[in-house]
């Protein structure tokens, strides 16, 4: 398992959100290959297909011998139908799906592949290469302007927890993006390649002097 460890000066920590007494642990996951995966489709709300629900229970055989009291996932199926085997094997487990974690959404480019978007709309395509982190797709959002959603859903997600041990959050691979970028600090230009694989987790411990995260497989 790859680990990071980063000392940060406590005057950071007071305007980092995510480092409270309640939160100790937040499991950061990808939801499962889907069909709109295996075409190079984006936004959309496609299914699983069976490796991605092979995917899901794998996650579910993993987790369960923790104490997961609550699952945050977007409003789309692809999360919540990776969160329903890991709530199954839990003794006490919600899903909370909240809109705040609904992947970006790529306005009038929502469902067609990067290959179409590069051939019927070129213009939209390479103004965004130029530009990933700032573009913002017609009609749609980019990095920039989901932002201050996905951090009002980080902030809603620790609220309704309250003070539970461990929290996870099953979301999209922009999404995850924007949520690490506040434990790594990285450069805007970089957090549209920050990796989020489909076959393994992060694990992010917050605590007064120390941050943490870890990728590892679960599988």
């Amino acid at each position: 398992m790859e680990e990071i460890t980063t000392r940060i000066p406590f005057y950071d920590l007071i305007r980092d959100f995510l480092v409270t007494d309640s939160v100790k642990n937040l499991f950061l996951i990808r939801h499962g290959e889907t069909y709109f995966n295996l075409e190079d489709r984006i936004g959309g709300d496609s299914s699983l297909t069976p490796k991605g629900l092979r995917q899901a229970q794998a996650l579910a055989q993993y987790f369960k011998s923790k104490s997961i009291p609550f699952i945050y996932t977007s409003k789309k199926k692809r999360t919540i139908e990776t969160a329903e085997p890991i709530r199954d094997l839990q003794p006490n487990c919600s899903i909370i799906p909240l809109e705040e974690f609904n992947e970006i959404d790529s306005g009038i480019c929502e469902c067609m592949s990067y290959e179409e978007i590069r051939t019927q709309m070129p213009e939209v395509y390479y103004a965004r290469k130029r530009d990933k982190y700032n573009y913002v797709y017609p009609c749609g959002e980019g990095y920039a302007t989901m932002k201050e959603r996905v951090d009002r859903g980080i902030k809603k997600a620790l609220f309704l927890s309250g003070r539970a041990e461990n929290i996870m959050i099953v979301g999209h691979r922009a999404v995850n993006r924007m949520i690490l970028s506040h434990f790594l600090y990285r450069r805007t230009e970089d957090v549209p390649y920050i990796y989020i694989p489909q076959d393994k987790f992060y694990h992010i411990v917050a605590t007064q002097y120390k941050k943490l995260f870890q990728l590892g497989p679960y599988e």
